[in-house]
């Protein structure tokens, strides 16, 4: 950690909450909006693609999510016909 870190360490830790809390407003209104969102989405894409294959095994193999979801609805509302 520079000197520069350090004093501003120190002084932080002399502030009262209220002025921590109003600093950090400040510091996340100066910092520049990070670009990578459109990557965070990809990468949460990528981590729910690969958490579905995993599911996938402990489900019995003739499994049908469309036909459970229909069964699904027909027992909490009954037939529509």
């Amino acid at each position: 950690m520079t000197g520069l870190q350090e004093q501003a360490v120190q002084m932080i830790g002399s502030l009262s909450d209220d002025n921590v809390r109003f600093l950090i407003e400040i510091i996340q209104r100066l910092m520049p909006i990070r670009e990578e969102n459109a990557d965070d989405g990809m990468q949460a894409f990528h981590r729910l693609d690969e958490a579905r294959e995993e599911i996938r095994k402990y489900l019995p193999k003739d499994f049908d999510p469309d036909k459970e979801l229909e069964e699904a609805r027909a027992e909490r509302y009954g037939s529509v016909n």
